[in-house]
């Protein structure tokens, strides 16, 4: 469950339908969950139609209209079926948010071609691919927003993520490049850049590739984010509020990629 109370309308989403990829566990969970609670009707997108069918039970108990379609977002043609049948099912498609990622925390020295190949094909193709599928199936001639998950690498080195880090500055790239060439068709395009976030796959992973790495957040609150953090402000992208928000990529980090020098409580 969300870790914070809600301070928007619970209709604010009536009558849309979102494709969230990456949307069985984690942070796209989270997403699917939040963006659900305000009236959205939510369609999963991932490659293990167990953990889609799990989230998809978890959230209906809660009241959530939720739905599934099984793809890997490298392959083009599976996306496109299941973006189709999400507009197909749900008779159109506002909302988009492209979370699906992968990720082995390990020095640039230790990562093969082919692993380095891998996240770039999930993080930056997986989203290119669909986000094309929904602009062709949907948003060109009706508008609506995109969410990317990116993170907070762009700025600096971050050791052990030199295969995320290409990948999502080319999603923040292309988020930028939707925002600008698909903004008279009536899209926004946004990315968000979460920081530690507790209870991540992504956290576990960095701390059993460096060990002691989390444990004490070194970003300026002290402390690590929820998965509802990031589903709020993506909530607030989707909304109305942010009609003139758009080619944006927003870190939800507790300032940890602004504080460069990394100082402590009294120390300033």
């Amino acid at each position: 469950m969300t870790t914070v109370p809600s301070c928007f309308a619970p209709d604010v989403l009536a009558g849309q339908v979102a494709l969230v990829t990456g949307g069985a566990t984690g942070i796209g969970k989270e997403i699917c969950r939040v963006l659900g609670a305000h009236g959205a009707r939510i369609v999963m997108a991932s490659r293990t139609r167990e953990n889609l069918a799990a989230a998809v039970d978890e959230l209906r108990a809660e009241g959530v209209d939720a739905t599934f379609g099984v793809c890997d977002v490298r392959d083009a043609e599976a996306v496109r079926a299941v973006v189709e049948g999400a507009v197909t099912d749900g008779g159109r498609l506002d909302i988009v948010v492209n979370d699906a990622a992968g990720n082995f925390p390990a020095p640039m020295s230790q990562i093969s071609p082919n692993g380095f190949k891998a996240i770039v094909d999930i993080d930056l193709l997986g989203t290119y691919n669909v986000t094309r599928a929904a602009f062709d199936a949907w948003l060109r001639d009706h508008g609506g927003t995109i969410v990317n998950i990116s993170a907070p690498f762009e700025q600096r080195g971050v050791a052990y993520q030199a295969h995320v880090a290409a990948a999502k500055s080319g999603v923040d790239s292309l988020t930028r490049t939707c925002a600008v060439e698909w903004g008279p068709y009536g899209i926004r395009a946004n990315a968000i850049a979460p920081g530690s976030m507790h209870g991540t796959e992504g956290l576990r992973r960095f701390a059993d590739a460096v060990p002691g790495s989390q444990d004490r957040p070194t970003n300026p609150l002290g402390m690590h984010g929820h998965g509802s953090d990031v589903a709020y402000l993506a909530l607030f992208l989707c909304t109305p509020a942010a009609r003139f928000v758009s080619g944006q990529v927003i870190a939800v980090d507790g300032a940890g990629t602004t504080d460069m020098l990394r100082l402590g409580a009294g120390q300033i």
